[in-house]
C-alpha cells in the first residue's frame, strides 16, 4: 500500500506498529496485516492522507462499502410522493 504522506506522519497515525518504508519526502509504503479488512479500511480512513491499495480485493470491497455508507449519510433521501395529490386532467 502506498500512502501519500511522509513515513513519520503515517507511523504516528497508525494504531499499531508497522514497518513503513519512505518513498521520498511525501510518500511511503507499508504492508498492513489484518484479519479484518473492514477494520483496516476504517484505520486507513483515519490516516488523514490519500492512499493507494495495490492488490487486495477484500480491502477494496470494504473501502467501497464504507464510501457508499458515508455518501448515504450526507445525501438527503428522495422525497416521497405527496399523498392525496391529484394530477390535473390533460
Amino acid at each position: 500500500m502506498i500512502v501519500h504522506a511522509p513515513a513519520a506522519y503515517v507511523a504516528g497515525r497508525l494504531p499499531v506498529p508497522a514497518e513503513i518504508q519512505p518513498l521520498g519526502e511525501d510518500r511511503c509504503v507499508f504492508e498492513p496485516g489484518s484479519d479484518n479488512p473492514e477494520m483496516l479500511a476504517m484505520y486507513l480512513g483515519m490516516l488523514g492522507a490519500d492512499f493507494t491499495i495495490e492488490d487486495s480485493p477484500e480491502l477494496a470491497t470494504e473501502l467501497r462499502n464504507l464510501a457508499e455508507r458515508y455518501l448515504r449519510a450526507i445525501t438527503p433521501p428522495a422525497a416521497p410522493p405527496a399523498a392525496g395529490r391529484v394530477r390535473p386532467s390533460p
